[in-house]
């Protein structure tokens, strides 16, 4: 309905390669028909006039005027509707055109030309449009690449049956629909589509136009307008147009920039179509721009309020916190103590004892009552204990296992040299071979083997270094007799041995021989 580049020559709107393409694309829609041979495979409305069209008692059809052009004077205007006198209009009928279509608003009494869309005989209104009337396209000024304006009329096998300025019919193949492919074509009829001119048949009056070709230019032309105002840290407003594994892209109108996976959100997403939809609108922040390479990195969790701020008030080190379980990995455990604040709970930290794997202490979603251990909010890091909230086995374990007491305890491995052996959860110690059994032995696994319980005597607890000796062969040793407590220190010398009967008892004044003596005493201090 509109050719806004009526002096454009015959040449191509595209470049040779993608002439080809639309070329294939057009043969592949036609199927070996013409054009005129598909657009007449569905029925069209009668002329009017056409005697023979339609049944003979059928009533007449009112003249079709729409696509017609006609001059009218502005009357008024009322809130979001511009009213018109139309010359050449019944004058109960009265011509109306939205204000949307004015530059600004129109000048009452101003005459103009308008597209006669449709007749409301009901309501006596006659619907107008001011689009297309500006640059009406005409067979003497239609040219190949101009841009024009066509309503879709219906739609067939190959495409889109459109209507031209004139009444000129126009066909545009499925493929030229839009960017994307388009499942139901219906969704186009009865609308105004812009379109470039692909080839023109002036003898058999019809035209092949392509709206992908029009799209793709007026994107061109908005990118490079888009690029030269674009700044890394600016906020815009953008629609998603797909979503992949690895994030989403946002179309900021005219320009394409990516989203990745981990600036979707400050939570973790497991999937982008979890958090953004095709279609969806979002509001996005532009984090980097590559000109050489032409890419855009966006984020949309940038324009969220930041869970990191002041965390570090929140959780200090030390203090305890509940949190879920996101995911497992063999080095540690995910835990959200927040939204948006995860932290690490390292598998060393996860329990007393020791376990092969975090998944066999944790699983995903469980919640935990936890530890803190170190809080880095500038680089979002947050270390996380399990065991440490538990409290520390070996505290008091001297005084739990004493010395000599006899206890059972469970094999956890056995090595060269002895067997490890866990007295209570997360405390542990250490059978040596020589300690197996009293015989030689040699190997550790000919006396004990992981997961064995055993009966052992404690020797020696070192509760500072977190070491425990203990011994299998000593269990069978009956316990040492304590020593009697000392009341001086003259009762730690040995006792003398009772007097044999006949001799007479030694004078206790009469100290001599060297065990009585003290070093350095000279013999005039004995006593005859």
């Amino acid at each position: 309905m509109s050719q806004t580049d009526p002096n454009q020559n015959d040449a191509k709107a595209t470049n040779p390669s993608q002439d080809e393409q639309l070329d294939r694309e057009v043969a592949d829609a036609l199927e070996g028909k013409s054009v005129e041979e598909l657009m007449n495979d569905a029925p069209a409305p009668p002329a009017a006039g056409d005697a023979s069209a339609g049944d003979a008692e059928s009533p007449a059809e009112p003249p079709r005027i729409e696509m017609e052009l006609k001059r009218g004077r502005i009357t008024a205007i009322r809130d979001d509707d511009v009213f018109v006198d139309l010359t050449g209009i019944d004058a109960k009928h009265q011509g109306v055109v939205p204000l949307t279509q004015f530059e600004r608003p129109p000048r009452l009494g101003s005459i103009m030309d308008f597209v006669v869309e449709r007749i409301d005989e009901k309501e006596g209104v006659v619907h107008l449009s001011r689009e297309g009337a500006v640059t009406r396209g005409t067979w003497d000024t239609l040219t190949r690449g101009a841009i024009i304006e066509a309503r879709c009329t219906g739609t067939n096998k190959g495409g889109l049956e459109l209507e031209m300025v004139g009444g000129i019919r126009a066909f545009m193949p499925a493929s030229q629909a839009d960017l994307h492919h388009i499942d139901n074509l219906e969704t186009f009829v009865g609308q105004k589509l812009h379109a470039i001119v692909h080839e023109i048949d002036r003898k058999g009056r019809k035209v092949i136009i392509s709206r992908r070709a029009f799209l793709e230019k007026d994107r061109a032309a908005k990118r490079i307008k888009l690029m030269a105002e674009l700044e890394v840290g600016q906020t815009r407003e953008g629609k998603v147009s797909s979503v992949v594994e690895y994030g989403c892209f946002v179309d900021l109108g005219g320009v394409d920039g990516l989203v990745h996976v981990s600036d979707l959100s400050y939570t973790h997403v497991n999937k982008p179509a979890d958090v953004v939809k095709v279609g969806q609108d979002v509001t996005v922040k532009v984090l980097k721009i590559d000109k050489e390479k032409d890419r855009i990195s966006l984020g949309l969790k940038q324009v969220a309020p930041d869970p990191w701020g002041g965390v570090g008030e929140r959780l200090k080190p030390g203090s305890q916190v509940s949190g879920r379980v996101l995911r497992t990995a063999d080095f540690g455990v995910f835990i959200e103590v927040e939204p948006g604040i995860e932290g690490l709970l390292p598998a060393s930290e996860m329990s007393w004892k020791r376990h092969a794997k975090p998944s066999d202490l944790v699983k995903p979603d469980e919640v935990l009552r936890l530890a803190v251990l170190a809080v880095d909010p500038a680089k979002r890091r947050l270390t996380l204990s399990l065991k440490q909230s538990q409290g520390d086995p070996w505290v008091g374990a001297s005084h739990t296992f004493a010395r000599n007491t006899v206890v059972e305890a469970t094999v956890l491995s056995t090595t060269e040299f002895g067997a490890f052996m866990e007295l209570t959860p997360g405390v542990e110690g250490l059978v040596h071979i020589s300690e197996l059994a009293d015989r030689r032995v040699n190997t550790v696994e000919d006396v004990v083997k992981p997961g064995e319980k055993h009966q052992v005597r404690v020797l020696e607890v070192d509760e500072d270094n977190r070491r425990i000796r203990l011994s299998i062969k000593a269990v069978k040793e009956p316990l040492p007799e304590a020593a009697p407590a000392a009341k001086a220190s003259d009762d730690k010398k040995p006792a003398a041995a009772p007097a044999k009967a006949g001799k007479p008892k030694a004078n206790p004044n009469l100290k001599g021989g060297i065990a009585h003596a003290s070093l350095g005493t000279g013999l005039g201090q004995l006593k005859l």
